[in-house]
């Protein structure tokens, strides 16, 4: 799946030109407008000491907080328009306003209209959000990803190899032909692309799909001079194809800044202007702001409508005055005139939106990538895989080099059952601890993928535990049949599948556990630490350290969900169940006759075989659904921020 196939080419000559020409340009001219743009962040509530010492009737310590008020104005197509102002002025809360996002806490008045209507969430459907923090999957490569967004982001009705010629398009369109190859990279840990060629991957990523409205914030931030004017030269040429593009930009140098076609200018919530760029520089001048000769006007507006520390009042009396002279001026006439409901012959523009269309992409196809994804990040490090199974083979020779052979005399009950309980502690570990860091590093990328609804949380939790089955199912077999012959446990076949089926579901039910303190921790060191707590409970009421007859009442509900415990049953019975009698020197008091002595010893039943071997399997499905529950929790927990 990493190339192209061949069938996948073959393309009907008509239907390529065709869907070329569709692709080339937006499908629908886009203008936007919004009026009188209100929005308030509510205080939050006060917290229960604060209660206590304010008295139980105070509601709040904090004002709300106003960070636009009264924002109108309009973009038309094929417009690039840079959203300007100092720190706090509200531009990134303008531009989600606009893009219907992050906005659940978030007190919202007035109107955001495309093409003079009001299609309120359906925007989504019909634009693209650029957002500043370029968030991938690093161990893909640039094509590798973008297949995986067209695939996933693309219309059912194109066909797969139209998606795929779309990718090799959009690898021209946006530069990235020399890196298509190219990992991504994690910082840090795994050297890939350049910071501009994760930006302008960020704009492939959200052009595929040839949307009419494009949000981008910060596009140039983190960046070097060079890549800032490469990236916003992109910028420019998108708008050149007809798409209308809003753009927040942070002290951008004098040559970017004569990249954008228009302008708005943001103080404290208002607009302190908007229009055509090179009409700012007069209209300051008109004002009595004059921009200095041979000097970049960007910082010229940002230093004009800052806030300067110990000269607060100052700073706000005079970005009311500029706000106040915009809202009589002419320039906001005319913007109100001409407001973006027409385009420029004066007649309405139509444009198409896919009311509820959902999810792009069906069921098989959002299993089918999702599940290549998660093969190739298993399986991208071939380093890692060959630790994986070092790290299987050296502990199964150590502890069978430690219990080789071991001979059947009165010390083979301990050796044993150290060796099964010890099989059972590896096993948990090494898998729990292989999947503490998974969601913690997806799940930015998952969270972000999920809001623009490429996949369902469900199919991206299953074909996690689908990539992890071959490694689990080999290594696990490997480790198995090593330890299992150097010991020298039964030898029969039976005896030995019977040890492995056991040992695989263990594995399987640390994976799961590990999964729910992956789903459930916000970092990978939180995961990491949350780890040990969770095992160690387990491990010390397994069996082995305290006999189960001896645990106090109130530690006895840890063992009912040990799965050490049922394992280390589990596993002596199958070891010790049919064993008739053992050979003991006279002078050992206690040493077990046979194998139903010896499970006595440890306080274990062998009338419990069957319900442990059912209760693995119960902990194994509920770990499971447990983790679901909690990722599904987070992303509605996102969803309503």
């Amino acid at each position: 799946m990493s190339e192209m196939n061949e069938c996948e080419l073959e393309m009907d000559q008509s239907a390529s030109v065709n869907f070329e020409k569709q692709m080339s340009v937006p499908e629908s001219s886009i203008s936007l407008s919004w009026r009188e743009l209100t929005v308030v962040a509510p205080a939050p509530p006060p917290s229960l000491r604060q209660r206590l010492f304010r008295g139980a009737s105070a509601t709040s310590l904090k004002e709300d907080k106003v960070i636009l008020h009264n924002v109108t104005g309009a973009v038309n197509p094929g417009q690039l328009i840079a959203i300007i102002g100092a720190s706090g002025a509200g531009k990134s809360t303008f531009l989600n306003v606009l893009a219907r996002q992050n906005t659940a806490r978030l007190k919202v008045s007035g109107s955001v209209l495309v093409n003079g209507k009001d299609i309120g969430n359906e925007v989504k459907d019909i634009s693209a959000y650029v957002q500043q923090e370029d968030i991938f999957i690093g161990t893909l490569t640039v094509k590798e990803h973008l297949i995986f967004q067209a695939m996933l982001r693309m219309e059912k009705t194109i066909s797969t190899a139209q998606k795929w010629k779309r990718v090799v398009d959009v690898l021209r369109e946006m530069g990235l032909q020399k890196c298509a190859k190219t990992v991504i990279g994690i910082p840090g840990k795994l050297k890939g692309i350049s910071g501009g060629e994760k930006k302008r991957l960020s704009f492939a990523s959200e052009i595929l799909t040839n949307p009419p409205l494009l949000f981008v914030d910060e596009p140039t931030s983190g960046l070097d001079s060079f890549m800032a004017e490469t990236v916003v030269k992109v910028l420019q040429q998108m708008a050149l194809s007809g798409r209308t593009i809003l753009c927040t930009i942070h002290q951008p140098s004098s040559e970017i800044f004569e990249m954008f076609g228009s302008l708005l200018l943001l103080a404290e919530g208002r607009t302190a202007y908007l229009g055509p760029r090179n009409a700012a520089i007069p209209y300051f001048r008109r004002l009595e702001y004059p921009c200095p000769d041979n000097y970049n006007p960007a910082d010229f507006y940002v230093h004009t409508l800052a806030i300067v520390p110990g000269r607060e009042s100052e700073c706000k009396e005079r970005i009311k005055q500029l706000c106040d002279k915009y809202d009589e001026s002419s320039e906001a006439q005319l913007v109100s005139d001409n407001d973006g409901f027409k385009n420029s012959q004066g007649d309405e523009v139509d444009f198409k939106v896919k009311a509820g269309s959902g999810y792009k992409g069906s069921l098989l196809i959002q299993f089918r990538y999702l599940l290549w994804r998660s093969w190739i990040t298993q399986t991208r490090d071939p380093t890692l895989v060959r630790v994986k199974f070092f790290q299987a083979i050296f502990m199964a020779v150590l502890m069978g080099l430690v219990y080789l052979r071991v001979p059947h005399d009165e010390h083979r009950l301990q050796n044993v059952s150290g060796v099964i309980f010890f099989v059972c502690v590896n096993s948990s570990l090494v898998n729990l601890f292989a999947v503490l860091q998974t969601f913690p590093m997806e799940m930015p990328v998952f969270l972000r993928e999920h809001g623009s609804r490429l996949y369902r949380t469900e199919l991206y939790y299953v074909t996690k535990h689908f990539s992890d089955v071959p490694f689990v199912v080999v290594l696990t077999f490997v480790y198995s049949i090593i330890i299992y012959w150097m010991v020298g446990l039964q030898e029969q076949a039976d005896k030995f599948f019977i040890f492995y089926a056991l040992l695989l579901v263990i594995a399987n039910i640390a994976l799961g556990f590990g999964y729910i303190i992956s789903a459930a921790a916000s970092t990978v060191p939180v995961a990491l630490a949350l780890g040990p707590v969770t095992v160690i409970p387990m491990m010390l009421f397994g069996g082995l350290f305290v006999n189960i007859d001896s645990i106090p009442v109130y530690f006895y509900w840890i063992s009912y969900i040990s799965w050490f415990y049922y394992g280390f049953e589990a596993l002596s019975i199958n070891e010790w169940a049919d064993v008739s009698n053992s050979t003991c020197s006279s002078q050992i008091i206690g040493c077990p006759r046979n194998g139903t002595e010896a499970l006595k010893f440890f306080g274990l039943d062998e009338s419990h075989y069957s319900r442990d071997i059912a209760i693995l399997f119960a902990l194994l499905i509920a770990a499971r659904l447990v983790a679901l529950f909690i990722l599904k929790f987070r992303v509605y927990r996102h969803e309503k921020r």
